[in-house]
């Protein structure tokens, strides 16, 4: 069956099954990778500026699956020399979301020093299909609660789209600063996609998307079971070749952003003339 493609334009990104973009964001520290020895596995150097303080500091890292870090959840490193600010780790899986975080003790007090989230490199698996990050994107006024996979946006800035049309992709924007994030993440602006249909005549996970109006819950099941729960604020149609930073932009707060299309349909660019954006930010109840 022949999938309805959507592009979304912005600038250094591009949504779409074939295109790529020139421009591109400056490139945030954080993690090297490289494929390992070891077919399936990633070695990982992690970098960050060490928090020396007077009294001494020892700094443990710590590296998760989880973005929670739940006790027996996480491989912790260390203790790492307090002038030190990288660690090299091997052995990570594949096509994975990893959750990491520098802890550093400064006189009999722990606190943390540095986090970041990052997807593991393919390493030549040969599956361009987006790997499941083990979470759940819950909308209870649509009936939605759909697996979500994961795409890096690269270097070229692709935004790639979901494996079909029931599941949500998640963007992960580790080589952008100031961008995207982790649901659950303070600070973090989670975005989220997915197709709204399929063509000739399929509805998709976000069909019913355009319901949503401000009040209405959004909810992310994390890998540990724990529930992220927002609330819609807004919902907006822009154009198809509008600049999308602004909603891909951090703010400060706890947000969550989610696109897909709208509009009329022009089969012979199997393009949408609109996007459809819903933002909603974190509740604690």
């Amino acid at each position: 069956m022949r999938k309805r493609f959507w592009l979304l334009l912005i600038p250094g990104l591009v949504l779409s099954a074939f295109a790529s973009f020139s421009c591109i964001f400056p490139l945030m520290g954080g993690v090297d990778q490289a494929c390992s020895a070891t077919p399936g596995m990633v070695d990982v150097t992690f970098h960050w500026i060490p928090s020396i303080q007077t009294g001494g500091t020892q700094q443990y890292l710590d590296v998760s699956w989880y973005s929670t870090f739940p006790t027996g959840g996480s491989i912790s490193n260390g203790p790492i020399d307090e002038n030190q600010g990288w660690f090299t780790m091997g052995g990570l899986r594949t096509n994975t979301v990893h959750h990491w975080r520098v802890n550093a003790l400064v006189n009999g007090a722990w606190y943390t020093s540095a986090t970041g989230t990052f997807t593991t490199l393919g390493c030549g698996t040969g599956d361009s299909s987006a790997p499941p990050t083990g979470l759940r994107l819950i909308i209870p006024k649509i009936g939605v609660n759909a697996p979500v996979n994961d795409r890096v946006i690269g270097p070229d800035g692709a935004m790639g789209i979901p494996n079909g049309k029931d599941d949500v992709v998640w963007y992960d924007f580790m080589n952008y600063g100031g961008m995207g994030g982790f649901p659950g993440i303070p600070g973090a602006n989670a975005l989220f996609s997915g197709h709204v249909d399929y063509h000739p005549h399929y509805t998709a996970v976000f069909w019913d998307l355009r319901q949503l109006v401000p009040g209405d819950e959004i909810g992310v099941q994390l890998l540990d079971g724990s529930y992220v729960r927002y609330i819609v604020d807004w919902t907006t149609w822009i154009d198809d070749q509008e600049n999308f930073t602004q909603f891909a932009m951090k703010d400060g707060f706890d947000r969550l952003t989610i696109v897909t299309c709208i509009g009329s349909f022009d089969s012979s660019t199997r393009n949408y003339s609109n996007r459809l954006v819903v933002r909603a930010t974190r509740v604690f109840w």
